[in-house]
């Protein structure tokens, strides 16, 4: 299932609770995998990133991202070398 992150969430990412309820609402929902597509959205923060990659490991899920822009790339980068080493 492909989900718009910023349609749904936002085209700013920035707290931690964000991402929990992302990843929360995935795992109401009776489907095994999800595609998270971030071409809308504009900015994250890494309190938002290592949230998502705590939730998304702790997740039984298969949850996999596509269209992150360049800097996006680099937090969500950084967050997942700190969260998953």
């Amino acid at each position: 299932m492909l989900i718009n992150v910023g349609a749904e969430f936002g085209t700013h990412l920035e707290s931690n609770d964000i991402a929990k309820e992302l990843v929360d609402i995935l795992n109401k929902i009776p489907e095994d995998n999800y595609i998270l597509d971030f071409k809308d959205v504009i900015f994250v923060t890494m309190n938002f990133a290592q949230a998502y990659y705590i939730a998304k490991s702790e997740s039984s899920k298969k949850i996999s991202e596509i269209n992150f822009s360049d800097s996006i790339k680099v937090t969500m980068g950084a967050a997942d070398e700190a969260v998953n080493p």
